[in-house]
């Protein structure tokens, strides 16, 4: 009787525990709801599951489940769950052609993002379609075929790889820098690693660490700001700020935005929280700079103004030019008389100036975006006082070197004295003239001297359809060229025709450079959402031949324009044609048109 009343008990709290089962909400559903089952080897298995060679879908289904994290390789055919910054994961399936049937589709279940790192707000979502690797375990969960929950990510998504370590650990971080006080401050990855062995319990002592804000934040009614910094743009190693206020615990005035790209320092105790977000300690720590400037607390006060007050730097020669600070000073030294010399000043512009029917520009410059220290670039036009042309855009942000005499006008506004500055160069490009030249390559940009035979590096002078000096007499100019007003700087920039078949090429004329080491920068764009590449080199060209091309690593592109460099060096005296390959259709690229501007060469 007793084992009679036992079994019905036993069957009364399963049958509960069954309902209550049914009732969890969708992030905490039981695995095994979908997805291919196990029921003998299918046709078609492909790949032995390394990095080199995945399992295609059929193939990861066939195993039946692994021991060991594997590759498997597909196109998303349906998705059950987008990722979500709560819950950091996401549920879908992959098929081999990117079509869901229920059958040979393979489940992928509470992946991880990029990188074996929980997704965030300012992460891209999947979409059928996308061509993806997974790395994980997969297992066998009453039936169906799967990832294991928490032990599977996306390890590559369109040609897009932000690492992630095969055996389940988390990428390992860049080099560590900083010892944490107020001289020099952790960066992310001395910061996420101090996390590490501070552990779940917050720190007793506090940091100082610096990086790049990853994402944009705009300040909303709780008066804090939390975002993830960085060591570089696109780095998967993160640091989380969060809820930090003013060092006098102040609110920070709501909106207040933080950009994307802008660099933080915070003050504070740190944890590695739940073992696995290493962040500030919630009303332990404080948000001391937002490039080089207080954040403005609510009330309107800028919490003393610059934190750290800029240093002068340079001579204010062309070979060595004053920055913001330093010119600055020389104009207070100066006074409301201008000085008998010229002097050269590099900065940061701080708005962005289009040149109207006067034909020369007005703009401020800064040492760092967002601070508060400026010099005005007055009325400056071309070299030798040529006007400017009517439309030419400076943009924000873009690095420009003025020179001219200097003066504190009316006691309060440090600036070229007016009908004596001189616009050098943007970007390293020299400026749009009123005849429709360019002076030239531009001067020097800070990171050394110049190549002034890279003509028209801003793809402002076009002439028969073709931009002025990107043309090669060889072989190295293989793209179709066209004239674009999408333009990063100034008015135009040069699109570059794909093709899905054949890397294409957009090539300078020959240039014949001395021995040394160069670094070749431009500005690029996908001109659609498709996945996009561009890879920057050069070809040596002897007797009009070309040579061996030499090409730096391949760019990932979005639809909003990106800077890239390539750094390289020549033994001796060589003529070259810089390239920038657009490079036909694969799993990385679509070979569609993708756009190119502000290119520079400067030798180091």
């Amino acid at each position: 009787m007793k084992k009679t009343i036992k079994s019905m008990l036993a069957t009364a709290i399963a049958a509960f525990a069954f309902a209550a089962c049914s009732d969890v909400p969708e992030p905490y559903q039981i695995p095994g709801t979908g997805g291919s089952s196990s029921g003998g080897e299918v046709a078609g298995a492909e790949g032995t599951g390394q990095l080199t060679d995945p399992y295609n879908c059929v193939a990861a289904n066939n195993t039946g489940g692994t021991a060991d994290w594997v590759f498997v390789k597909g196109k998303v055919s349906k998705i059950k769950e987008e990722y979500t910054s709560q819950y950091g994961n996401g549920t879908f399936w992959i098929s081999d052609d990117g079509t869901y049937d229920g059958k040979k589709d393979f489940y992928v279940y509470r992946a991880y993002y990029l990188g074996n790192k929980k997704f965030t707000d300012s992460d891209t979502q999947i979409k059928v379609g996308d061509e993806v690797i997974i790395c994980g375990i997969i297992t066998n969960y009453n039936g169906t075929i799967e990832t294991t929950q928490n032990k599977g990510f996306i390890y590559e998504l369109n040609g897009e790889n932000r690492g992630g370590d095969p055996t389940g650990g988390t990428t390992t971080g860049g080099e560590q820098k900083g010892t944490g006080t107020e001289s020099d401050p952790f960066n992310v990855a001395a910061a996420v690693a101090k996390c590490k062995e501070v552990g779940q319990t917050a720190s007793t002592q506090s940091y100082y660490i610096k990086g790049i804000a990853d994402a944009d934040y705009t300040v909303d009614s709780y008066q804090n700001v939390t975002v993830d910094i960085v060591d570089a743009e696109g780095s998967s190693e993160k640091f989380k700020v969060y809820r930090v206020k003013d060092k006098d615990g102040k609110g920070i005035k709501e909106g207040y935005k933080v950009s994307k790209g802008s660099t933080l320092i915070v003050y504070g105790k740190i944890v590695n929280y739940k073992g696995d977000t290493p962040e500030t300690v919630q009303n332990e720590a404080y948000l001391v700079s937002v490039d080089g400037q207080a954040p403005e607390v609510a009330g309107g006060n800028s919490g003393g103004g610059d934190v750290t007050p800029g240093t002068p730097a340079g001579t204010g020669t062309q070979a060595d030019p004053f920055n913001v600070a330093a010119a600055v000073a020389k104009c207070q030294e100066t006074g409301e008389t201008a000085t008998n010399d010229v002097f050269y000043v590099k900065g940061i512009v701080n708005a962005a100036y289009t040149v109207d029917s006067y034909k020369n520009a007005t703009f401020d410059l800064v040492d760092a975006e967002g601070a508060s220290e400026k010099f005005t670039a007055y009325r400056v036009k071309a070299a030798d006082g040529k006007d400017l042309k009517v439309g030419y855009t400076i943009p924000k942000g873009a690095t420009v070197i003025v020179s001219g005499k200097l003066v504190n006008y009316k006691g309060n506004t440090p600036e070229t004295a007016q009908n004596s500055g001189s616009l050098i160069s943007v970007n390293g490009a020299a400026p749009a003239l009123d005849d429709g030249t360019s002076t030239g390559g531009g001067d020097n940009t800070g990171g050394g001297e110049a190549a002034s035979s890279l003509t028209n590096g801003d793809f402002e002078t076009w002439a028969d359809g073709l931009p002025t000096g990107w043309k090669s007499a060889s072989t190295a100019s293989n793209a179709t060229l066209a004239q674009s007003t999408d333009a990063h700087g100034g008015s135009y920039s040069c699109n570059v025709n794909g093709n899905e078949s054949q890397n294409k090429r957009l090539a300078s004329q020959e240039i014949k450079l001395a021995a040394g080491s160069y670094t070749f920068s431009f500005w690029a764009k996908a001109t659609t959402s498709d996945v996009a590449q561009a890879r920057p080199g050069y070809v040596p060209v002897t007797d009009g031949k070309v040579g061996s091309y030499a090409y730096g690593d391949y760019a990932n592109l979005s639809t909003s324009w990106q800077q890239f460099s390539y750094d390289f060096t020549l033994d001796a005296e060589t003529t070259i044609c810089l390239v920038v390959m657009n490079p036909k259709k694969s799993s990385y690229s679509s070979g569609k048109d993708i756009l190119i501007d502000d290119a520079t060469l400067t030798k180091k």
